[in-house]
């Protein structure tokens, strides 16, 4: 799970990924976890889990 978590933010960080419709759009190419579990695991709105990708 830590891997696929760590994976979403470097793919959503090098992708340059700024909408949930983009994110949606990587998930039929990537195996990465989806936008709902990413807000369960960090507490935080989509825009919260970008800027915690870009600190990544």
């Amino acid at each position: 799970m830590k891997e696929l978590y760590e994976k979403s933010l470097r793919i959503i960080k090098y992708s340059k990924i700024r909408s949930v419709k983009d994110y949606n759009a990587m998930l039929e190419y990537f195996a990465i976890l989806n936008v709902e579990s990413l807000k369960y695991i960090t507490g935080k709105n989509f825009k919260g889990i970008i800027k915690l990708a870009e600190e990544y």
